[in-house]
């Protein structure tokens, strides 16, 4: 089962911090805990979590298994969790590196993540995502 992660990435290099701001992200496919694809997605500012959020309008970023983003306040969090997505706010820099971590389960996240709406219990590969 195919899993979408996206990542925040302000500056298309490193997992950047506010995540209703942010107009790049990396989206990650995973596919039996292999990454199959990686991209950028560059996003204009109408397309921000934060006028996503404010507007009801449709977002790819809204069907995305995942979120990894350094920061993200608590509201932005629920609405996520509301779209089946699952927020992970994380201290890691590195996308490819959170990527792994969250593939084998050793992604730490620093800050309440909304399990129970998504059914994901940390480990990318176990097949409890709803896309």
């Amino acid at each position: 089962m195919k899993t979408l992660v996206a990542i925040t990435a302000q500056n298309k290099k490193t997992i950047s911090e506010h995540a209703g701001k942010c107009r790049n992200f990396f989206i990650y496919t995973i596919d039996n805990n292999t990454i199959v694809n990686k991209k950028i997605v560059e996003f204009s500012k109408e397309e921000t979590l934060h006028n996503i959020f404010q507007n009801e309008n449709k977002s790819i970023l809204l069907d995305v298994d995942i979120l990894l983003t350094r920061s993200i306040g608590n509201g932005a969090i629920l609405k996520l969790a509301k779209q089946n997505v699952a927020c992970y706010k994380i201290d890691e820099t590195d996308p490819d590196i959170a990527i792994k971590k969250l593939i084998n389960g050793t992604l730490e996240a620093v800050a309440p993540v909304s399990h129970e709406k998504s059914g994901c219990n940390c480990n990318c590969g176990d097949g409890h995502h709803h896309h």
